[in-house]
């Protein structure tokens, strides 16, 4: 099985090598994604990392938008790309270190002399030439010239971004160089957290603050209707709009399932379910307004809401809403985006005029977070009880089970999806190998017997039982067990046949049964290559049995022969299987097991 490291990077460089893709289209910029050789090939990737920071930092969505901000080129002050953020007041000034090996990106460290190298003070001071008299090359002169152009340009910060490794003992060091500035050094380990992962996860271009434009030509009187409800978790406001089906469109189809956090269904799970020929139909057949009317509408939660008519603009008003979430309503934004995305500018300009939706934006503005996200669920579950929503899609979509999944792909490299189909837009566009995703069900079942809640893990009916929500995870082993696990799994329930009822169990009890062996075979100097320890399993697993025949009396059963009457003593197998005592019991026998030549495949036993 490939290892976590390798898998994350093949994760990353997969994304790399969309980004390269979408350069080669463009004539300006192909000479900069050439991949005729191997030497070209990375120096593409390097370039296409800086745009997997831009667009997952930044939402830069636009290519070119993205490639007219990279100056990485001969005479750049050592200066690989900027950004200039107008929303948060950040002149973003990047150096990119990308490493060709899996290996390389987590272990090999960026100079102190190469971030000595980037010229800040000069460019920032508007010099148009290095030190030395040498001119900066015209990307760094034009990043000059937009920085003058800036009217408020007091008001802006300036970061540097580190996109490689420092060593821990040169942070300081780092600080100091750029001494008065911010710097922000993205490591390999926040490179898969920030930028990959919520590539993968559709929610790479997450945004704080929403505006959507009003037609106020249909209105009379104000563009909302708005009142305070108190709640019992504090102060709420409701207010009621209508927006332009165009607008949730084109939100929807940008920001996919990062609007979705609080939603039971992932963006694409959309997809997989029945078309919802009501809503598209009224938008693409009907060319009046009835969608207003037919369709149920949207309900938004968020921080704060502001609605302005006073624009300077006739018939119009913006509504802006703070840290967005869509938490009802998302079959019809997501319809809404897929015809926008299937249609040209002229087309969708025909389509959406004059069709508006109801928006239902609740403001909880003085809710603390706990209580907010109580209530959140709340209204989701109220507001989506029409739909087939099982209580395990609510309640496995957590924060908690979210940050195992963080937790569980840093360490590993394999993807938990809580929500499911979180992962389809990656499978789609062949970032992830469908094999990286471990089912839910799976998941959650190894991750109990990880963290010592074996008898759970095997029940029945576990995630009903568990609502799919996974136990608290107090340090890194649990994740090492985990994944140990996943890989004897695999190859298990691959192998052996169980009767299907029972087999899930089966396969879990051997499970644990050859990852206990594997333990004791590495710890007595043996080989713990799978394969091997898979056939020695297989060998003592009878002898297993037979062991507990004697030893774990609590399981024996009297049984009488209904014809002759003699009584004799069984052994509850499948109870013992799914027993707390199982794992302790493989325990005592691994420790009554002798490893005679560690060389040797086949091990003696019970002495």
């Amino acid at each position: 099985m490939q290892s976590g490291q390798a898998r994350k990077y093949a994760i990353l460089t997969n994304i790399l090598d969309e980004y390269v893709r979408e350069g080669v289209k463009l004539p300006q910029r192909k000479s900069f994604f050439d991949t005729s050789t191997e030497e070209k090939t990375n120096q593409a990737r390097s370039r296409a990392f800086i745009h997997l920071y831009l667009a997952a930092t930044y939402g830069v969505l636009d290519f070119q938008d993205r490639e007219h901000t990279i100056t990485d080129a001969s005479y750049d002050g050592g200066v690989d790309a900027y950004f200039l953020d107008s929303e948060n007041k950040v002149i973003d000034i990047i150096q990119s270190k990308f490493r060709i090996s899996s290996g390389n990106f987590e272990s090999k460290y960026i100079s102190p002399e190469e971030v000595m190298a980037i010229d800040i003070d000069r460019i920032l001071a508007g010099h148009r030439d290095d030190k030395s008299g040498r001119s900066y090359n015209g990307y760094i002169l034009a990043f000059i010239e937009k920085i003058q152009k800036i009217q408020d340009i007091a008001r802006y910060r300036t970061m540097v971004t580190i996109l490689a490794n420092v060593k821990l003992e040169q942070y300081p060091l780092v600080e100091r160089i750029f001494l008065g500035d911010q710097t922000n050094i993205v490591n390999f380990d926040r490179c898969y957290g920030e930028l990959v992962l919520p590539t993968i996860r559709g929610e790479q271009h997450y945004v704080s603050s929403m505006r959507l434009q009003i037609d106020l030509s249909n209105k009379s009187g104000n563009s909302k209707l708005s009142a305070e409800i108190m709640t019992a978790h504090g102060p709420s406001e409701v207010t009621v709009v209508l927006v332009p089906t165009l607008e949730i469109a084109k939100i929807m189809f940008r920001y996919k399932n990062s609007i979705l956090r609080y939603n039971p269904r992932s963006y694409l799970e959309f997809k997989e379910q029945r078309t919802n020929e009501g809503i598209r139909s009224s938008i693409v057949d009907v060319e009046t307004g009835e969608f207003a009317i037919l369709n149920n509408g949207i309900t938004i939660v968020s921080d704060e809401t502001y609605v302005n008519e006073r624009v300077g603009a006739k018939n119009k008003a913006q509504v802006e809403i703070v840290n967005p979430q869509i938490i009802n309503g998302g079959q019809t934004a997501f319809t809404l985006s897929r015809i926008y995305e299937e249609n040209s500018v002229a087309i969708r300009d025909r389509i959406f005029s004059g069709k508006e939706v109801v928006l239902r934006i609740i403001t909880l503005p003085q809710v603390d977070e706990i209580s907010k996200k109580h209530l959140i669920l709340s209204i989701s579950s109220a507001t989506n009880s029409q739909t087939a929503v099982s209580t395990i899609d609510r309640s496995a979509s957590n924060d908690s089970n979210r940050e195992v999944a963080e937790l569980v792909f840093k360490k590993t490299g394999l993807l938990y999806e809580p929500k499911r189909g979180e992962y389809s837009d990656a499978l789609h566009n062949n970032y992830i190998d469908r094999d990286y995703i471990v089912e839910r069900s799976l998941f959650t079942r190894l991750m109990y017997i990880a963290c010592g809640k074996y008898a759970t893990a095997v029940e029945r009916k576990m995630m009903r039982n568990t609502g799919g929500i996974i136990p608290e995870i107090k340090d890194d082993k649990a994740v090492e067990v985990f994944s140990d696990l996943y890989e004897i799994y695999k190859e298990v329930s691959n192998s052996y046949r169980g009767q299907a009822a029972d087999k899930i169990v089966s396969d879990l009890a051997f499970s644990v049964f050859v990852r206990a062996l594997r333990l004791r075979r590495s710890r007595d100097g043996a080989s713990d290559f799978l394969p091997i320890v898979l056939a020695e399993a297989k060998e003592l697993w009878p002898d297993f049995t037979s062991w507990a025949l004697e030893n774990v009396p609590k399981f024996a059963t009297l049984r009488k022969n209904k014809e002759t009457g003699e009584e004799s003593v069984g052994f509850s197998m499948a109870k013992w299987r799914k027993s707390s005592q199982f794992p302790s019991d493989v325990d005592a026998y691994m420790d009554l097991l002798v490893v005679v030549d560690p060389a040797t495949v086949l091990a003696d036993v019970i002495g």
